[in-house]
């Protein structure tokens, strides 16, 4: 070490001038450190933080659904026409009745069906006692076989008439061809009703199906009877539901697409011509973790998600995290990573957000607003009396 002693005066005298100047600069430098970390924790503090609303992260069930839309019709559907020519006499069913298989629907004039039919049978009768005398004398190989084939032939002849006549005659009843709702009659009492003329329309509703085409790649978990949903805007957004009823055994090479038929389970309201949205669930998960849909953010095709964490000091930021889903419906998201049960997601608030901003939760206080000023010092502070000269 230098004894200042032992230098110039001249010497000394700097020496002494610049320790002087080394401790004022460092007072300054840890003045200047402590004014910038002031100035940091200051403008952290003057940083508005964003009013937004949390959710946790939880775990539940979610499904991977298929959704198509489709218009309803009805597998069992015929129209019902005349088979003879003849008046309308009597009208049985309205629109929107609903009728049994074989029911009578209409019943038209039947003077000429009806004797028509009671000629051929008494024809038949006549020929049939022919017949069984005719049988009865060539057993006793009194008539020759010749003669007998020819009584076979008449009675044929005459049963072959009479079932003509019946038939004609059991035309002037239209009758229902199947159970169902009639949802169309072209008929009234009087009319001339023509052979082959559509008279009335018949659905059974219980044979309501839709038909979705589902791209190929859903092939290997399509399987009869798994569970769909229809859903009518119509009526209001009512869930209907429905299963699988069958599935195409090829795929249709240029749309690349099954065609699978969804059957109802109960009809309801629905109708044939209605479209609904079908919902095919291909997988069921009982503990999935989930987030809700209304707290993703999208940019550039990408979804995101904010997640609160507490920054220093205690503020409230959030993280921006991509989220990558496995299985989406109408309310949660599955994630394939990257969050935890319990964490908090921003579901409201997160579009004026970016990464580490500074947050609030609802029903926090706020921490920007302006605090009334404390007057208790100066209401309590005793009176300065000034004294004179």
């Amino acid at each position: 070490m230098i004894q200042t002693d032992q230098l110039s005066p001249r010497l000394a005298l700097l020496f002494a001038g610049a320790m002087v100047l080394a401790g004022c600069s460092a007072e300054s430098n840890g003045k200047g450190g402590k004014a910038g970390a002031d100035k940091k924790s200051e403008s952290a503090r003057k940083e508005k933080a964003v009013l937004v609303e949390l959710t946790e992260v939880k775990r539940g069930m979610i499904e991977s659904v298929l959704e198509r839309s489709a218009p309803l019709e009805a597998e069992a559907q015929v129209e019902v026409a005349a088979r003879t020519s003849n008046p309308a006499i009597e009208l049985l069913v309205e629109e929107g009745d609903t009728v049994e298989k074989d029911q009578v629907l209409l019943r038209l004039e039947s003077d000429k069906q009806k004797n028509d039919h009671d000629q051929a049978k008494s024809q038949l009768d006549k020929e049939q006692v022919d017949f069984d005398r005719q049988e009865s004398l060539y057993k006793d190989n009194l008539i020759s076989e010749q003669e007998y084939r020819n009584a076979q032939f008449s009675l044929t002849q005459r049963r072959l008439a009479f079932e003509e006549a019946r038939r004609q005659f059991e035309y002037t009843e239209v009758r229902a061809p199947i159970k169902g709702t009639i949802t169309l009659r072209d008929v009234k009492v009087g009319d001339q009703v023509g052979s082959g003329r559509k008279i009335f329309e018949i659905i059974d509703f219980d044979s309501t199906v839709a038909i979705i085409h589902v791209p190929e790649q859903y092939l290997p978990k399509l399987r009869p009877d798994m569970e769909a949903r229809l859903i009518s805007n119509t009526l209001g957004d009512t869930v209907f539901g429905g299963y699988v009823k069958r599935i195409s055994p090829i795929v249709e090479a240029r749309a690349g697409t099954i065609k699978v038929t969804v059957g109802l389970k109960e009809p309801g309201a629905l109708r044939p011509g209605m479209w609904v949205d079908v919902e095919l669930v291909l997988e069921t998960k009982q503990d999935a973790l989930l987030i809700p849909k209304k707290s993703i953010v999208y940019d550039n095709d990408q979804t995101f998600a904010y997640t609160l964490h507490t920054g220093t000091n205690g503020v409230k930021r959030v993280k921006r995290r991509l989220v990558l889903p496995l299985n989406t419906d109408k309310v949660n998201i599955e994630p394939s990573e990257g969050f935890e049960p319990g964490e908090k997601v921003v579901i409201a608030g997160q579009s004026g957000l970016k990464e580490n901003s500074r947050v609030r939760e609802l029903g926090d206080p706020d921490p920007d607003a302006e605090q009334p000023a404390d007057t208790t010092a100066s209401t309590n502070a005793p009176a300065t009396t000034k004294s004179g000269t």
